[in-house]
């Protein structure tokens, strides 16, 4: 993933989003980002080669999980390139030559909002709820109103010709977004690594502990683990597991082989370089 200039990348959002934001961290400036509607759209791009890659996020250091993106990876058949992890900073964003003390209102997401929600208040700025971030910065752009910003990435103002107001709004400084670059086969390996997989278990007493088992045994370290349920199977769940080291290791290869013997089903999603906080 090193000639950023040849290269395709499909997110989700608007231009200007803060997927967009990872692709060019990723990437570098001369890639070329293609916005999709929806996390599915950024899969079938790159399932039927309209893009080398998609930038797909799966974790937020506040707001958790993303539920949808974990669901779609149970489905595809892509594998995990890398991981990114980026620093979201929220920046006040108005049309140029408007200043601060002529907004009344922010329009965002409401994501958006909640992280600022204490900077909002010592503003005293009213919080307008809006289907997206950069779509705030594009419409505001577009179709200017009177006393509004938009809460959205510093990508977005220089996207859509706005002015920043303030950079660095949100509440909480601790604030990241983990994202999975997917593609067609497998990258080429740079350590350190990371592994992550899906598992169902059988409904024992039992099944999950023994299944953790094989990664203690081996010193293999686990770094996160989710469960979903199983959306044809109530009350059934599946696992998402990432553990440092990489499928070609002997110790996660026995792993994986030892975990293949007792889940009722198993998925390596891929081996790929850990990313750096």
């Amino acid at each position: 993933m090193d000639a950023a200039d040849k290269w395709i990348v499909a997110f989700q959002g608007e231009r200007g989003a803060y997927s967009e934001q990872a692709v060019r961290q990723q990437f570098g400036a001369a890639v070329t980002a293609i916005p999709c509607r929806s996390f599915t759209e950024i899969l079938e791009a790159v399932h039927h080669g309209r893009s080398a890659f998609g930038m797909l996020p799966v974790e937020n250091s506040l707001a958790g999980t993303v539920v949808p993106a974990y669901d779609l990876l149970v489905d595809h058949d892509l594998r995990v390139q890398a991981e990114v992890i980026l620093r979201v900073s929220h920046c006040l964003l108005a049309l140029p030559g408007v200043q601060l003390a002529e907004v009344t209102r922010v329009k965002s997401h409401y994501q958006a909002l909640a992280q600022c929600e204490k900077t909002l208040l010592r503003l005293g700025l009213e919080p307008v709820t809006y289907y997206d971030t950069a779509g705030a910065a594009r419409d505001l752009a577009a179709n200017p109103e009177v006393g509004t910003a938009v809460i959205a990435s510093e990508l977005a103002a220089t996207t859509y010709g706005l002015d920043i107001l303030a950079r660095g709004i949100e509440d909480e400084s601790f604030n990241f977004t983990r994202f999975f670059v997917l593609g067609r086969g497998d990258p080429p390996r740079h350590d350190p690594s990371k592994t992550s997989i899906i598992f169902t278990t059988r409904h024992v007493p039992g099944a999950l502990y023994r299944v953790m088992g094989e990664l203690a045994e081996r010193g293999i370290n686990m770094t996160k683990i989710e469960s979903r349920p199983r959306r044809n199977r109530p009350w059934h769940y599946l696992f998402y597991v990432d553990f440092e080291g990489h499928e070609d290791d002997p110790p996660v290869r026995e792993a994986l082989m030892s975990i293949l013997k007792q889940a009722s089903f198993l998925k390596v999603l891929g081996s790929y370089p850990a990313a750096n906080l």
